[in-house]
């Protein structure tokens, strides 16, 4: 595969979300290139794009645009399936995916509210006005030290809670999620966010998340953090490209996606339907527009424009957590 035909990343460093999809490619060792985007709004290179959508991260595959990380590996598992080049984690027996699933959507809801709350106030970010005002935006709430230091006390007791599900679950000794063989798509859907808590200064005090208290669930996250750092190091190195490179890359290139279907839904929208798209739990506040393109139980596509010059390109959201409708209506209020 040529450079210029690479997944691009969208994303910024720090990102939770971002590292979430990290680990997954590093360990699959499938080829990527990367750009590196600010960590508040606005972002240029996706506004040029033609994408409203806020979060990180943002996947560039041809011109179609793929948002939200579980999207972004629903659609890795369907281009790289178990019998491609590419090693495969995933489950191959039908409990084993619905657990996967499980865990996808627990660290996804559950526990990603909770891990929020405990972001350390003292952190530069937390103090800094701009980030402030940024992540009120996304959240719908006070971004502040003062609320973050109210908000850690119940976050902390939610996280205990899930550290007890997780030492269970491992009790019996094994060493990944789903039996000794990983770590697996499992182990990354539930991994990923107590890895980047990890990283951050005070986030678990150890009299709540130490060694004696959790020694299962403290060595299976060692043994992740190990073992991603080892699928780094095998995987292709990611090239860094600056915003004008990789717009030019997704605006010169053909559409991934060509047959595309809008499936009998319950919302009763059909193919051609100018639809506005938006996620319901955070950042609601932007929505993208355009001809309703695909639509399926688990993704809808719409036909956008590039806001450089009016290329089209293909926009794409996962439907869990996401709401689409027909522009201009009314759906709770927003």
């Amino acid at each position: 595969m040529a450079p210029s035909e690479l997944p691009i990343l969208f994303l910024w460093s720090m990102s939770p979300w971002a590292s979430k999809a990290w680990h997954y490619l590093a360990l699959r060792g499938i080829p990527y290139n990367q750009c590196i985007q600010p960590i508040t709004m606005p972002r240029p290179d996706l506004a040029a794009l033609g994408v409203k959508y806020r979060r990180i991260p943002v996947l560039a595959v041809g011109r179609d645009i793929y948002c939200d990380s579980l999207l972004i590996l629903q659609k890795f598992e369907e281009w790289y399936p178990r019998d491609s080049e590419f090693k495969s984690i995933s489950a191959t027996d039908p409990t084993g995916r619905a657990v996967e699933r499980l865990l996808e959507k627990w660290t996804d809801v559950v526990v990603f509210s909770a891990a929020a709350a405990c972001i350390p106030s003292e952190m530069d970010l937390c103090k800094d006005k701009a980030f402030q005002k940024d992540r009120e935006e996304l959240w719908g709430r006070p971004w502040t030290a003062e609320e973050q230091d109210k908000l850690k006390p119940a976050g902390l007791a939610n996280l205990v809670a899930n550290f007890d599900f997780l030492e269970d679950m491992l009790s019996d000794g094994r060493r990944w999620l789903l039996g000794d063989h990983g770590p697996g798509l499992a182990d990354v859907h539930a991994a990923w966010i107590f890895s980047w808590m990890h990283s951050l200064p005070n986030a678990m005090p150890e009299n709540f998340f130490g060694t004696k208290r959790y020694p299962k669930t403290r060595a299976w996250i060692t043994r992740y953090d190990a073992a991603i750092e080892r699928a780094k190091g095998a995987a292709p190195k990611p090239e860094e490209l600056d915003g004008p490179a990789a717009v030019d890359i997704v605006l010169a290139s053909k559409v991934r996606e060509d047959s595309l279907k809008v499936n009998d839904d319950p919302l009763g929208l059909k193919k051609g339907d100018h639809v506005e798209m938006w996620p319901i739990d955070t950042g609601y506040g932007r929505k993208d527009s355009g001809k309703l393109i695909k639509l399926t139980s688990s993704e809808v596509a719409i036909a956008a424009e590039s806001e450089r010059s009016g290329e089209q390109v293909q926009i794409h959201y996962p439907r869990w957590n996401f709401t689409v409708a027909r522009a201009g209506s009314k759906v709770n209020g927003v």
